[in-house]
């Protein structure tokens, strides 16, 4: 691939490992593409570090770039007194306690990170553009860590020893040897001072996603959504809602999981329901829809992984389901699209191909529309505003049609699919883009990358759902990791090495 010098200054952090694989050190987790570099990938990641999904990636990943190595070695050597003496790592805490105290095994745990991000990318168990965030998060570390690849070098070493007890490999050594001294190696043609303050978070392929300009701050998406809710990477504000994101094959059912959940408590509902008890009613819909987000992860905002973001959506959803319940008109509309969907039939028109007759599904969908401008109408009055990223009342209308087209797509023929989408305003525009370069920093709630685009103010983290306040990102004065503190944030541990960090006012 046609990696940037910055991109080729970060993969050669992992150098010592691609050389000992007999991997290209130039090459992301160190291999190009073929039929081997999969496998290869995922049997390394499950045999060396217990890697075998998402979920496990992500926790090595906070392991390595969190604590790793280094808090061991830093544990021991603020008891070397209590320490057996004879022990190998005690003998290298000890040789090396100025250097280990100060920098703990930096290099050893973020030069496998690189590869492990790299391996993770192959493997399918992370976007590419996420590993890049990693990669080039470690890189910035490690270079405002150290003043040379020697002293990398020589630091990566004392990790490694660190780790192995002491005992010396032939294969490190060659590999420390061929990088530090040969002229085609990157550690001799990259400087040490590469400029790492722009960072290319993707490959240069071009990315297809959904053209958004942001109802709030005007500013255009520049990255690809990670899920159908679309959240502005200049302002932090939920922009638009992409339905094809929506069907890309959720692990779980959100219709079927939510009526399965309201059946549990169906009898409970009705008979507030009948007493007139809102309150009541209001209570069991906050315990379905709380269930529903630990259900459905993929069918709700991302945000509602932070608890506070997580507790006003399901206020939000609940009082939806309240307002409508109370309703008469509201009551009505609801028994006549229950109506209608007894009425629909089916045709098969080839062997395992199933469509919906068009009539009868045209009557729903009269009533259906219907049924959602008159709980427009409702929701007006108090439960739109209530949505915890107040979005555009625009955006909660689609979002409120998803689910019901996402059911009923695959029944659909081409002709009928496409007016649906458009009379529910699901239809996207896709565009095509240069991978945006912005500088990294990193979450200080989750330690998560971020990447910050210029004139961003606010943006929303990936990983755990907090809105972070860019304008204030702080250098963290123990790693030097940029760090930016979620909104509201006065100070917090970084991430990487713990010290204390105060945002100044």
């Amino acid at each position: 691939m046609g990696f940037s010098q910055n991109q080729r200054w970060a993969l050669s952090l992992a150098g010592v490992i691609h050389r000992m694989n007999g991997a290209h050190v130039d090459e992301l987790g160190g291999w190009g593409e073929n039929e081997h570099t999969r496998p290869w990938c995922r049997n390394t990641l499950r045999d060396f570090y217990g890697v075998d999904s998402p979920e496990s990636y992500a926790k090595i990943v906070r392991f390595l770039s969190e604590e790793g190595h280094s808090a061991q070695a830093k544990s021991l050597f603020m008891n070397l007194g209590m320490a057996n003496p004879h022990d190998p790592k005690t003998m290298i805490v000890r040789d090396h306690g100025a250097h280990i105290h100060r920098f703990g095994l930096l290099a050893w745990d973020l030069g496998r990170l690189v590869a492990v991000a790299g391996w993770a990318a192959w493997a399918g168990y992370v976007p590419e553009i996420e590993a890049w965030k990693t990669i080039m998060l470690s890189a910035k570390r490690v270079q405002e860590t150290y003043d040379s690849w020697a002293t990398y070098g020589q630091a990566y070493e004392i990790g490694r020893l660190f780790w192995s007890g002491g005992k010396q490999h032939e294969g490190t050594a060659n590999a420390l040897r061929w990088l530090i001294h040969d002229p085609s190696s990157p550690w001799v043609t990259l400087p040490w001072k590469t400029d790492l303050a722009t960072v290319t978070v993707d490959t240069n392929a071009k990315k297809r996603f959904k053209r958004t300009v942001c109802p709030t701050c005007g500013a255009s998406k520049s990255r690809p959504a990670i899920t159908a809710w679309v959240y502005c990477d200049f302002c932090g504000s939920l922009a638009d809602y992409d339905f094809q994101k929506a069907c890309e094959g959720p692990t779980e059912k959100p219709g079927p999981a939510y009526e399965h959940l309201n059946a549990q408590i169906k009898p409970m509902l009705d008979w507030a329901a009948s007493r007139g008890d809102i309150a009541q009613f209001r209570q069991l819909q906050h315990q379905l829809f709380d269930a529903y987000v630990t259900s459905c992860p993929n069918a709700v905002p991302f945000r509602t992984r932070e608890p506070a973001y997580r507790r006003a959506y399901v206020s939000y959803m609940a009082e939806g389901a309240v307002a409508s319940a109370f309703d008469p008109i509201a009551k009505q509309h609801e028994q006549a699209v229950a109506a209608t969907v007894t009425g629909i039939s089916f045709h098969q028109p080839k062997p395992g191909v199933l469509r919906v007759a068009p009539q009868a599904f045209e009557r729903m969908c009269n009533a259906v529309f219907a049924q959602q401008a008159h709980l427009d109408i409702i929701y007006q009055r108090g439960v739109y505003a209530m949505h915890p990223d107040k979005a555009d009342r625009s955006i909660q209308q689609r979002i409120g049609f998803s689910l019901f087209v996402q059911g009923w797509l695959p029944m659909l023929d081409e002709q009928q699919a496409a007016m649906l989408l458009a009379r529910t305003n699901l239809e996207s525009e896709y565009v095509e883009v240069e991978a945006p370069k912005g500088d990294a920093s990193s979450c200080a709630n989750c330690g998560a990358p971020l990447v910050v685009f210029p004139g961003a103010k606010r943006c929303v983290c990936e990983q755990c759902g907090h809105k972070i306040d860019l304008e204030g990102r702080l250098s963290c004065q123990g790693c030097g990791a940029p760090v930016a503190l979620p909104e509201g944030m006065g100070s917090a541990p970084c991430p990487h090495c713990r010290v204390l960090m105060r945002r100044v006012t």
